[in-house]
């Protein structure tokens, strides 16, 4: 059996505090790797103002906070704040945007809101849909987070809803077969007496494309928990060069994939084809689209061949008229408007 010894020449790892820790990892170590290497995606002295979709890493200050910092940025200080997730949205594996997905440690407000800010069972779509404060220009993955790290009602932007996706199924679907089911907790549809379940798909508004992070979704960020060599681990978490494997499998960075098995002589830089626009291939439209210029309202809906009573809006997944209410503790309806009591 013929072995392969990689050497890296680790300039220095340094913990300055509790805080956060510099780890530096020269960007000649990562021209010697033997993978497919690519200098104008992933080198911030070669890549320029490139596109987002064509390049694999950032050089921006805010990289730091967001950890996707290019090996030559000279930026990669990796701070131990409050995570971001990255939210994987409309129809493409790799699309995603960072949202806050927690509240502060120092929250003192209801208990039921740092639930469903953290773990949503997601009831009620409407509030469970991330939402972007276009004045603090945050993004948040629900409106429990929101509220929970004070983010002003009026300020925020709606996502917009566009599929509930039923896995393993190629049956067309439509709004009209999408039902809640409280024994499950899981929005869904009932076929022959069984009850399958689907997840929500999220597209981000026009509105706060210049606003919203993007970042680079469902990729390998971790070593395997088998892996012993902590250098690796190390050189891991300390850069972003996102890379594919023969399998189409996305890491975080060569030493993610090597620390997971991987062969070097496999990997290739994440290829800018997987964000190309495309129609979308849910299996229905665009419904629901809370924002409007009277407010964000329970239960507004982009159909108008539905009619309620005065100071009711109709709701497409509970499939009936809806009294304004706000779902969100210590909120009430003012005016076609949630206002914090």
């Amino acid at each position: 059996m013929r072995c392969q010894y990689f050497y890296f020449n680790v300039l220095f790892v340094v913990c300055l505090s509790s805080l956060y820790c510099v780890l530096t990892v020269d960007y000649e170590d990562l021209q010697r790797l033997e993978f497919q290497n690519c200098p104008l995606k992933n080198s911030c002295s070669r890549m320029g103002a490139s596109d987002f979709y064509e390049r694999v890493c950032e050089c921006d200050p805010a990289c730091r906070t967001f950890g996707d910092c290019c090996a030559d940025s000279g930026m990669r200080l990796v701070r131990q704040t409050r995570p971001q997730k990255c939210l994987n949205y409309g129809n493409f594996t790799h699309q995603g945007a960072y949202v806050i997905n927690s509240c502060p440690t120092n929250y003192a407000g209801p208990v039921e809101v740092r639930q469903q800010c953290q773990h949503d069972n997601f009831s009620d779509p409407i509030v469970s849909t991330p939402v972007t404060d276009t004045l603090n220009r945050k993004t948040y993955l629900n409106r429990y987070c929101a509220l929970c790290n004070n983010a002003s009602p009026t300020s925020l932007t709606t996502w917009l809803i566009s599929a509930c996706k039923v896995y393993d199924s190629s049956t067309r679907v439509s709004w009209a077969d999408i039902h809640y089911s409280s024994d499950a907790r899981k929005w869904g549809v009932r076929r022959e007496g069984r009850f399958e379940e689907c997840d929500f798909m999220f597209d981000m508004p026009p509105s706060v494309s210049g606003i919203v992070r993007p970042c680079r979704a469902n990729i390998v960020s971790t070593c395997h928990p088998s892996w012993t060599r902590q250098n690796y681990v190390r050189d891991c978490a300390s850069y972003m060069t996102v890379v594919t494997d023969a399998r189409s499998v996305a890491y975080r960075n060569p030493h993610c994939a090597m620390c997971n098995n991987v062969p070097v002589t496999e990997l290739m830089c994440l290829s800018s084809f997987v964000f190309l626009r495309k129609s979308k291939p849910f299996s229905f439209a665009l419904l629901l689209d809370v924002n409007r210029s009277d407010g964000d309202v329970v239960g507004s809906t982009r159909s108008a061949s539905e009619t309620c009573p005065s100071g009711q809006k109709y709701d497409p997944f509970f499939k009936k008229c809806r009294t304004l209410v706000c779902a969100l503790p210590g909120y009430t309806m003012v005016d076609g408007r949630c206002m914090k009591q």
